[in-house]
This record gives C-alpha cells, structure tokens and sequence, in this order.
C-alpha cells in the first residue's frame, strides 16, 4: 500500500480524478452483474463532489449553506469520492454491517488497493480514491 500512495502522489488531481471515475464505473457494472447470495442487488450513485457552501432551499428561499455533512478535508470536495447506494430486492440497505460492503471493499481493492470503501472509519457507503 505504501508504494500506491507514493505512486498516487506523482499523479494530478485531474489524473486521480479520471482513474477514480473509471474505477468507479467498472465497480457499477461488476456489481450490477454479479450474482449475489442475498437477493436482486440494484445500485445507484450519490454525493460525488461535493462542494461548500452548497446551495439549499429553505422553503421558498434559496441559501448558500456550509456542509456540515461531509468532512471539509475529506475527499468529496477533491471529486475522489461518493457514496454508493444498493438495494436489495427494492430495500435501501441502511447498516454498514450489511455483509454486502465487506464484499464490495473486497472487489474494489482488488481493482486497485487505494479504491475501496470507509468501512473503517464507520462510513461503509464512502466510495474514495486514496483515502
């Protein structure tokens, strides 16, 4: 892992960008495709650079607000990270105990050992590049 970080420090925002997007693009699909134990699994994206302030509504207005949702030194602003959303047999899976994350860390760090999820710091969802 070390060496990946050192080789990803030699890399421009905008390279680490474009491998994050194709790394997630290929991690959809192996996804969608694969066959699973626990029922029809759909997946959808969210959350993919986000910026702050962001603009919100409040009831008729509209406000720029500070995100207090995603850690500013975090790799949401940077276009490194977002948050993936699966369902299983229609349901939105909500725990990051669910086994299914475990699995797809495991298939994502297998594409590249510094894309993979934040199950390890509570965040099972986190989809990131070099975090």
């Amino acid at each position: 892992m070390p060496q990946v970080k050192k080789n990803m420090k030699n890399m421009t925002l905008k390279e680490r960008r474009v491998r994050f997007t194709i790394l997630t693009a290929n991690l959809i699909q192996r996804i969608a495709t694969a066959e699973w134990p626990y029922g029809k699994v759909e997946v959808a994206m969210d959350e993919w650079t986000v910026h702050s302030p962001r603009l919100v509504k409040v009831g008729t207005e509209r406000l720029l607000a500070e995100d207090r949702v995603h850690n500013p030194k975090g790799f949401h602003p940077f276009g490194l990270a977002c948050d993936l959303l699966i369902y299983i047999d229609g349901a939105y899976i909500t725990s990051g105990a669910h086994p299914i994350w475990n699995e797809i860390n495991d298939m994502a760090r297998t594409m590249d050992p510094a894309f993979g999820l934040g199950i390890s710091f509570n965040d099972a969802n986190h989809l990131s590049y070099g975090e």
